[in-house]
């Protein structure tokens, strides 16, 4: 597929149906194409420069520009093991990020359950919160 921008556009209008948007819309105008992102900046392919006020829906809360420290680490661990879950099993990286979240909090919290997401991490609270009072006899 060619990737000039009058490609894009009708590529994007014909095939790409986009969250939470009025399609409609888009048919007698342009539809923002991102193709990069620095620090809490996003550009369209037009050079125009937006503020990304949610992060990406909330996935890049650092921000867009990482540095070349972390895209090393990341290609790194997605050559080691790029994914395993902690259902019966443990993995260093895993571990170490445990210890490192547990020498962050206060008091006795010492203990690390991590998520996927907002909606997994308030499931599991809730069920956490649940097992708790029923082992307490509530």
């Amino acid at each position: 597929m060619s990737t000039t921008t009058v490609d894009l556009q009708r590529a994007a209008k014909d095939h790409l149906w986009m969250h939470f948007t009025r399609m409609g819309g888009y048919q007698a105008a342009d539809v923002p194409i991102i193709v990069r992102g620095e620090g809490c900046y996003l550009e369209d392919v037009n050079g125009k420069r937006y503020l990304d006020a949610l992060a990406g829906l909330f996935s890049v809360n650092i921000g867009y520009s990482f540095g070349e420290e972390i895209g090393q680490a990341a290609l790194e661990q997605m050559r080691e093991l790029p994914f395993y879950t902690n259902w019966s099993y443990a993995h260093p990286k895993a571990i170490e990020l445990a210890a490192e979240v547990a020498s962050l909090a206060p008091g006795d919290l010492n203990r690390a359950f991590f998520c996927s997401g907002g909606s997994e991490a308030v499931e599991s609270a809730w069920k956490l919160a649940r097992q708790f009072y029923a082992a307490r006899g509530g």
